[in-house]
């Protein structure tokens, strides 16, 4: 053979090289997407690394790392998602659904700052799964006692969250924390429609008709202390009327949690109850708890 036509034969091999690599390449990529489109997300991982492995990574787009994290992630190897979302970052790049699945990864590994990192650079930069994400990030914001944020959050949910039983409990305890007496009392009595041995629920009603009906009972006995006419007399029967049945109120809810707890928090409430009734038989039996 002649040194022309070896030449020859070392070019058409080279260009037959440098034409098949890219095709190659797209192959792989195109594996991978079409594995993932199938829901065979461990075949789609095999070929995003072939790619990768045979890609300058200066080449390799944001996105494609982002695709093969989130097949990565579907295929249960979360390490591997995390190293690829990182490389998707480093590049500038970021989805609804790889901030979504960042999230998910994080609250699996119980990180729960860089879940609520990604959880609100969703709500700053995208509007798809606003719902569901507003849902997390109301729990979130609950679990770390962020509770202005919280709220914030709250206004944001659907009416279908907010009745949610787990929700409604959050909520409660929110506003009991800001003391908000107005919501606590109404949001108190939905928590007692949907689970009627709510203790928190029934503690809260309890106590409030107790000192509303104690308060009235001081306050008019005081006033009628300082001028005991026969009005003021009129007056005070009244009011001790309207106490008497704030106490009745409160003894239905203290009933049921006495059946839960007995001791000494809600024995000294009973005695005090009955002994504003005027049996102090009843009181008494109750005081040998608060020893």
């Amino acid at each position: 053979m002649s040194m022309k036509n070896f030449l020859w034969g070392v070019l058409l091999i080279s260009i037959l090289f440098s034409c098949g690599a890219p095709k190659v390449l797209v192959l792989h990529k195109n594996d991978a997407e079409t594995a993932a489109l199938q829901g065979n997300y461990a075949q789609a991982v095999e070929a995003w690394k072939q790619y990768f492995s045979q890609t300058a990574i200066e080449k390799v787009e944001g996105s494609a790392f982002a695709n093969a994290a989130k097949s990565a992630f579907k295929s249960g190897d979360t390490d591997l998602a995390l190293n690829w979302f990182d490389q998707a970052r480093y590049k500038s790049y970021a989805d609804t659904e790889m901030y979504v699945t960042l999230a998910k990864i994080f609250e699996e590994k119980k990180n729960i700052s860089k879940e609520l990192d990604a959880l609100e650079y969703i709500t700053e930069n995208f509007s798809e799964n606003s719902g569901q994400i507003n849902d997390r990030l109301f729990d979130v914001y609950f679990e770390i006692e962020s509770n202005e944020k919280a709220l914030q959050v709250w206004e944001r949910l659907i009416e279908s969250s907010k009745n949610e039983l787990l929700k409604l409990d959050s909520y409660f305890s929110i506003q009991m924390d800001l003391k908000d007496l107005t919501v606590c009392d109404s949001v108190s009595l939905v928590l007692l429609e949907k689970n009627p041995v709510h203790i928190e629920a029934l503690d809260w009603n309890a106590k409030k008709f107790y000192w509303l009906g104690e308060n009235r009972y001081q306050s008019e006995m005081e006033k009628y202390e300082k001028k005991k006419t026969t009005r003021q007399y009129k007056i005070l029967l009244k009011e001790l009327d309207l106490a008497t049945a704030d106490l009745k109120k409160s003894l239905t809810y203290f009933e049921k949690l006495w059946k839960m707890e007995q001791g000494k928090e809600y024995a000294s409430y009973f005695a005090s109850i009955y002994s504003r009734f005027g049996n102090e038989k009843k009181s008494k039996s109750y005081q040998k708890y608060m020893k």
